[in-house]
């Protein structure tokens, strides 16, 4: 017999041996935990630039050189977003837009080297805070963290790299 889920429960059968209950609970948790530790880690390194815009330069980066579609695609918004932030982080001289020797109609941005030494200034601060933070924690709850590591990479399901 299948256990119908709502929108807010995982999809698990009565054979699994997970309790439906604890694991929308579990899910829940993990959920705030990881909202709140990229809050707080965005908090202490976003420096002059807002979350939307830090995770678009972070995409170019990333993905260089990228046009405003393809961010828009990778961040899940829509073009014109993509286009207002990319313009503010060309005033601001971290990113430098210019034509597709083979489409000149397509715009291509890529990162300026002011860019990257911001981008990683921001990273140095958010690494740092995060670290200060698994300092107070014991050895068996560092463990913890570590062996989570590879099971939290897999539920990006192929997204690291871009941010």
């Amino acid at each position: 017999m299948n256990v119908v889920p709502t929108s807010a429960e995982p999809q698990r059968t009565d054979s699994d041996s997970i309790d439906l209950a604890r694991s929308v609970e579990d899910i829940d948790r993990l959920r705030v935990v990881l909202i709140r530790i990229a809050r707080r880690i965005r908090s202490r390194a976003s420096g002059d630039l807002s979350p939307s815009q830090l995770a678009v330069l972070g995409t170019v980066i990333n993905h260089q050189p990228v046009t405003n579609s393809r961010i828009a695609e990778i961040e899940h918004v829509r073009p014109p977003t993509t286009t207002r932030i990319v313009d503010t982080l060309a005033r601001a001289g971290f990113v430098e837009r210019s034509p597709d020797p083979d489409d000149r109609r397509c715009i291509r941005v890529t990162v300026t080297p002011e860019g990257h030494a911001y981008a990683d200034e921001v990273r140095a601060a958010g690494r740092t805070w995060l670290a200060e933070r698994v300092e107070l924690l014991d050895d068996d709850d560092v463990k913890s963290i570590e062996a989570a590591l590879p099971a939290l990479e897999r539920l990006l399901g192929g997204d690291l790299g871009d941010g």
